[in-house]
């Protein structure tokens, strides 16, 4: 591995040249050059200088955050004979969105009881992001809606689950004492979305409802928890999962709207076709399987994704 890489990660991680020097055992005149001829080769800075040290640029970052991935990477590669568990080291997990970070719960819980050595790294983003994230090996596998990784040959996909979502409204809303005929009978309230819908036929759905001129007819609200606690406090409308719906929980203080009905959305665990999957990733991707596999999406939540509770 390029010495330079752990010269630059050092520099990152001390803030000085002088201090990554010491730790990785060069001069600083050493680090200093690596650093100079690393710019020079990728056309941009990777620190600003200041009189007090140094800090990334938003460039740089990229760079320094790939950079570790890569050394970590080649750490846990070269040490794998010695290691007894083919499992430990990290494990490099992408959301694609982060409202679906629920289904990785309770798989997660039974991933770490079985495999402690392992260290997760777990990210999330819009789809783009996360299919960049994926292609360029920053993630071990990628966990996001079907249709973003559909056509995309240079990736192997698993579907773990179908989602089938509902729209919600606090008990008492106005909506639920309406005689609602129609979808479009609801366009007075303002529904919550994540940041990024992937799905284009669903934003079609939601312009005959809404009217394609509109721009004050949703909320972006990625964080399920809070999703809920804005439907609890006002008219909005939010979008659930059939298995959360049905919890203790959500039945306290909830109510679905039949009216209101959305398509399924299939679930899958990618990753990239040339490589085969490290241990602990595909230990992930048979646990995902077998807990939302089977009778849709397993959402172990009722005690756990309260957050919003008075």
């Amino acid at each position: 591995m390029d010495a330079r890489l752990r010269q630059a990660v050092a520099v990152g991680r001390f803030g000085s040249f002088s201090k990554a020097a010491d730790a990785v055992g060069v001069t600083q005149s050493a680090v200093t050059k690596s650093v100079a001829d690393l710019e020079r080769r990728l056309g941009y800075p990777i620190f600003h200088r200041t009189s007090r040290g140094v800090v990334p640029t938003d460039e740089g970052r990229v760079f320094l955050e790939r950079a570790l991935r890569l050394l970590t990477d080649a750490a846990e590669l070269l040490g794998q004979g010695r290691q007894a568990d083919p499992h430990a080291g990290t494990l490099r997990v992408g959301v694609f969105p982060g409202t679906i970070e629920w289904l990785l719960a309770w798989p997660l819980e039974q991933l770490l009881a079985r495999h402690p050595s392992i260290r997760l790294d777990i990210t999330t983003g819009a789809k783009e992001h996360g299919l960049r994230m994926l292609e360029h090996g920053d993630v071990d596998v990628a966990i996001g809606m079907e249709i973003a990784f559909a056509g995309k040959p240079q990736f192997h996909c698993d579907r773990i689950a179908t989602i089938h979502p509902s729209t919600f409204v606090r008990r008492g809303h106005p909506a639920l004492s309406m005689q609602i005929q129609v979808p479009a009978d609801l366009a007075p309230y303002p529904i919550i979305l994540p940041a990024e819908v992937w799905e284009q036929s669903t934003l079609h759905h939601f312009a005959e409802i809404y009217g394609p001129e509109r721009t004050d007819w949703f909320h972006k609200v990625e964080n399920f928890a809070l999703t809920c606690k804005v439907v609890e406090s006002t008219d909005a409308i939010g979008v659930v999962d059939a298995g959360f719906a049905a919890t203790g929980y959500f039945r306290e203080r909830f109510c679905t709207l039949e009216a209101f009905p959305l398509p399924p959305t299939p679930i899958c665990c990618a990753t990239r076709e040339q490589w085969t999957p490290k241990p602990a990733a595909a230990a992930l991707i048979a646990l995902l399987r077998q807990v939302h596999g089977r009778a849709g999406p397993h959402s172990d939540l009722d005690n756990r994704l309260a957050a919003h509770t008075r």
